[in-house]
């Protein structure tokens, strides 16, 4: 990888700022959380997938040794009961009825642990179970289950409004996305050739390896959480409504936390722990359990009808897409990663007529909310799987196809939006290359596949801020909202701020993330914090680095254009140079004072944009997979895999590598393993044991991770997001080179050996018959 020999901390692989502290235990997570007087909390949660709650009643419970309050529908009074990321349409506790199995119903605090989960056993409720939806086809049909009787009122979600169209009042469609460019019935006219398959994903939980916890402390109209989350900020925004308060009578801190993948987004358990502190009076910890946070979110399935029109000569021309997206019990996320899907379904292609109809769908199952990728894995699967069946029908070179109809450099990918920041042809046939396609078979039964593709990152509407704090002694405090969820945001933000202020790293230190001082950040989700914060970050290290400078000027006299910021000093010209600490010591004629320096970021709306707001950036990546399976087992084995990712420049290339390889393992997962298993509503595998995720064993022999560096990223030093493309292009690679191994196509992941060892048989079968 290219490196600017002017660039000291930029581009170099220092040690983690928070690796010590965590490796060697002294992290603290908000489990580790301790508080004088703390009780802890336990959820009582439905057996039903969906039911009418007739009768609550906590009296045993509430008499039970060391119960502090039993929380209920019946005393929640002063309180707006609901909540959620998207609408507000779930209940702190169930009040009418239970909508899947896993749901609140009530919840008890108590002295110890042991008195929770034996008063939980006393609460007595009398439910009438009601008719469940617990798929797409279900929820759909004229005759189904509600999920929710009435309408649910619109939300805003960062600056979007969402709002279920009135003509789908009294169904379980809860939100639609629409969208179009041309005229898809004349493009489909015009093809020689018009491709129509469906393709479904699997519903797939995030498995942290911390699950959620938080701890809650009320004291009269003040509320102060430790919470496991990736949004601190909104999180504090529900949290005072809910409690109808000032946003400054709400405090987040957040300590370490053990993982998010999006499932630490906006708000999950932590108004109960708030409510079941504010009953108790006392500070209460509430820690899910594995198979508790199981059944608080998942990822969306989903179910993709994708129709493409090409010419003769293999040019895309129409493609229309029609998506429906499970959200679950609760929409949570589900209308933003239903939006996201829908506008990403078209992929990285110049298609002159497209159309997209995509749908959020209430079941009677978990919620679904956001997940790394946000609604792009769903799409990508079936429109990178069905170039590879395209080109097979027209007799095309798979590679070629794709460069044949690949948006160039500048290209628009849909009107008003931004143009497209990188040459996909150049990271495809790198990705061909480093895999040797178009070479023999090493062996029978192998294949190779090729997957590219592209999502708007860095969220859409994002604000940000930050602060970088000096010392008297010329030390530095960054203060940051993006937090820390093992991606190494700490590092790499601290590595800008060492870079602007001409300091080694250690010298940098990041603040607690506490809103009370914090600045605000929208959330750390979409790859968005290289940019969407570093440019925060980059911008107050420069407002501080002016101060500086100005005040240099006058010790040194000389102009500040002249003056550079270097080893903890001040250099001027003819040699002359102050110490930082000398510069500030003088300035406040003490030892003591501080300097601040502010940076800020806000993405512009925009009407001609599709999704209200360009695109911050393209993330952009590409997959090259080569496969064994055995005819015998089905089983898949992965030989060699190969990532490429558009970087812009690597503010540190270890972490980049290590973000895209645990991304490649993370989509091996729900493409060879994982699926949650529901029957007659119920959750089969919530535990770890028969839910599986990809272990050592299941890593590609051969692994590699190529950064593609161009600087054309709009962060610091030229910098783009990273950590979700490397998802993007798993699924469909592995689907491909399963084909061009054994001639078997499958359209439903995962791709497990009993689904693939019954598609080979059905197809010897055919062929036998044939």
């Amino acid at each position: 990888m290219e490196k600017s020999a002017a660039l000291k901390v930029i581009g170099h692989a220092h040690p983690r700022v928070d690796g010590e502290e965590k490796v060697t235990g002294r992290g603290l997570y908000a489990g580790d959380i301790e508080l004088p007087g703390m009780a802890y909390g336990k959820i009582l949660r439905s057996p039903f997938p969906h039911a009418r709650v007739l009768r609550v009643d906590a009296r045993k419970a509430e008499r039970y040794p060391g119960v502090l309050a039993v929380l209920t529908r019946e005393n929640l009074s002063g309180l707006n009961l609901y909540y959620g990321a998207a609408y507000k349409d779930q209940p702190i506790v169930a009040v009418d009825k239970v909508r899947y199995a896993g749901d609140a119903v009530a919840a008890v605090v108590a002295v110890d642990e042991a008195g929770v989960e034996e008063a939980l056993a006393l609460i007595e409720v009398e439910y009438e179970e009601l008719p469940a939806v617990t798929s797409i086809d279900e929820a759909l049909r004229p005759d189904a289950a509600l999920v929710h009787e009435s309408a649910i009122a619109g939300g805003e979600l960062h600056g979007y409004h969402y709002q279920a169209p009135k003509e789908f009042q009294g169904t379980n469609v809860c939100y639609r996305f629409q969208y179009s460019k041309g005229d898809v019935a004349a493009g489909f006219k015009k093809s020689a050739y018009v491709f129509e398959d469906t393709f479904t994903f699997p519903r797939v939980q995030h498995f942290s390896m911390e699950p959620h916890v938080t701890v809650a402390h009320v004291e009269g109209d003040r509320i102060t959480l430790w919470a496991s989350t990736q949004d601190p900020f909104t999180l504090r925004e529900h949290i005072a409504d809910i409690f109808r308060v000032p946003l400054n009578k709400v405090r987040v801190i957040v300590p370490h936390v053990g993982g998010g993948y999006g499932g630490k987004l906006s708000v999950k358990a932590e108004p109960l722990a708030a409510a079941l502190s504010w009953k108790a009076r006392r500070p209460v910890k509430l820690a899910l359990s594995v198979e508790e946070s199981f059944k608080t979110v998942t990822r969306h399935p989903a179910r993709f009808r994708i129709k493409t029109g090409v010419s003769r000569d293999g040019r895309l021309l129409a493609r229309e897409c029609e998506i429906y997206m499970d959200t679950g019990a609760y929409a949570d996320a589900g209308p933003r990663v239903t939006q996201k899907a829908g506008y990403r379904c078209f992929g990285p292609y110049r298609v002159p007529h497209m159309k997209t109809s995509a749908y959020t769908v209430y079941t009677n199952t978990a919620p679904a909310g956001a997940f790394r990728g946000f609604g792009t894995l769903q799409v990508t699967w079936a429109y990178e799987s069905q170039m590879d069946i395209i080109a097979r029908r027209l007799g095309i070179d798979a590679l070629d196809f794709r460069l044949k109809n690949l948006l160039k450099k500048g290209e628009s990918y849909t009107p008003g939006d931004t143009p497209v920041d990188c040459d996909l042809k150049e990271g495809l046939r790198r990705a061909a290359g480093a895999i040797g396609w178009g070479g023999k078979k090493s062996r029978p039964d192998t294949g190779k596949g090729l997957s590219c593709c592209m999502k708007d990152g860095g969220g859409t509407y994002k604000v940000a801020s930050a602060a970088v704090k000096m010392n008297c002694d010329g030390s530095i405090v960054l203060l940051t909202g993006t937090v820390e969820i093992g991606q190494g945001a700490r590092t790499a933000l601290s590595q800008v701020v060492a870079e602007e202020m001409g300091v080694p790293l250690g010298s940098v230190v990041v603040a607690q993330l506490d809103t009370d001082v914090t600045p605000y950040d929208a959330a750390t989700n979409a790859s968005s914090s290289m940019v969407v914060m570093g440019l925060s970050v980059q911008r107050a290290a420069q407002d501080l680095k002016r101060q500086l400078l100005k005040l240099a000027a006058k010790e040194l006299r000389s102009n500040p254009q002249r003056l550079r910021l270097k080893n903890g000093r001040v250099h001027g010209p003819a040699g002359r140079s102050i110490s930082l600490e000398k510069l500030l010591t003088g300035h406040f004629g003490a030892r003591g004072g501080d300097l601040v320096g502010r940076g800020s970021y806000q993405d512009k709306k925009s009407r001609r944009a599709a999704l209200g707001s360009p695109t911050t950036f393209w993330e952009v990546s590409w997959g090259a997979v080569e496969v064994e399976v055995s005819r015998g087992t089905g089983e898949i084995r992965v030989l060699k895999y190969v990532s490429i990712a558009d970087v812009g420049r690597a503010v540190h290339p270890v972490q980049c590598e290590g973000q895209d390889e645990g991304a490649v393992m993370f989509a091996i997962g729900h493409t060879l393993l994982e699926e949650m298993i529901y029957k007659d509503g119920q959750l089969l595998n919530p535990n770890l044991v028969d839910y599986r995720v990809p272990t050592f064993r299941d890593l590609p022999r051969d692994f590699k991770t190529i950064l593609i560096e161009n600087r054309n990223g709009p962060g610091p030093f030229g910098s783009k997001g990273m950590g979700e493309g490397g998802l993007l292009p798993v699924a469909p690679a592995i689907g491909n080179a399963v084909y061009n191994a054994v001639g078997v196509r499958l359209y439903d992941l995962p791709i497990t050996p009993e689904r693939l060892w019954q598609a080979l048989h059905r197809a010897g079968g055919a062929r036998r018959k044939g």
